[in-house]
């Protein structure tokens, strides 16, 4: 369970990560905005992919435990 749990939490980040990084402007200024802004990006999409997990987690602990009946 751990391990699928990891797999999905990366594959949620690089995912999130592509679509964010499609959406936003392009950074503007020299190779230390550009890495703060790709370290930016990375902390985003890991935080929302942590809640996306945490949230599927407890769903999946949700229905194994029958609480629906």
């Amino acid at each position: 369970m751990a391990k699928a749990s990891i797999l999905i939490l990366i594959a949620l980040t690089v995912v999130i990560a592509w679509a964010m990084r499609r959406r936003r402007a392009p950074v503007k200024g020299g190779v230390v905005a550009r890495k703060k802004a790709a370290i930016r990006l990375w902390f985003d999409a890991a935080a929302i992919a942590v809640g996306i997990t945490l949230a599927l987690l407890a769903a999946m602990h949700w229905l194994r435990l029958g609480w629906t009946a």
